[in-house]
């Protein structure tokens, strides 16, 4: 099934928040794994 340009350019927006929101759960748990490194 083919869709129409307005519908590929909504769904991809529609996937930035989720796609921001993962990176930074990965950078969040990357700094807390550092403070550790560096209080030691």
């Amino acid at each position: 099934m083919a869709y129409n340009e307005s519908t590929v350019v909504l769904g991809g927006l529609m996937h930035i928040p989720i796609v921001i929101m993962f990176l930074r759960f990965i950078e969040n748990r990357f700094n807390k794994n550092e403070a550790k490194y560096q209080n030691n």
